[in-house]
């Protein structure tokens, strides 16, 4: 994927998004770039990432967002879901601070184990985005 395809799959992603969040999360690593350009899109200011590692076979947030995030709409972001596990467990840390939720990657694959609010499309072969 070349960078001016990606730019308009964020841009068709974010025309879905019939959501008005007061923050953006993006999950670490493939979630920031989409959050980034997303943040410009959308017009939200309020960025904050959070990693989940797999430990074992579970997911785990591996970092806290320290503002108080009760009542806060948030989008949280992925690029693509292979198994969804860590959009999963993200989005139960948020929701355990408060948080109304609402989720975005651009694409999911037949295994996820959660379908997002907002995606593009379901694919079957990984997709190799510009950053990689």
């Amino acid at each position: 994927m070349t960078w001016t395809v990606f730019k308009k799959e964020i841009l068709s992603l974010s025309q879905k998004i019939d959501f008005k969040p007061d923050i953006l999360v993006g999950i670490v690593r493939g979630g920031l770039v989409p959050t980034r350009l997303l943040s410009n899109i959308l017009k939200v200011k309020n960025v904050y990432c959070l990693t989940v590692n797999k430990i074992a076979q579970k997911r785990k947030v591996q970092t806290e967002i320290k503002v108080n995030l009760k009542n806060k709409k948030i989008l949280l972001i992925e690029d693509i879901l292979e198994t969804g596990k860590s959009l999963i467990e993200a989005k139960k840390y948020l929701e355990l601070q408060g948080a109304n939720i609402k989720t975005a990657s651009l694409y999911i694959m037949p295994r996820s184990e959660i379908k997002p609010d907002f995606y593009l499309k379901t694919i079957y072969n990984l997709v190799k985005f510009p950053w990689e």
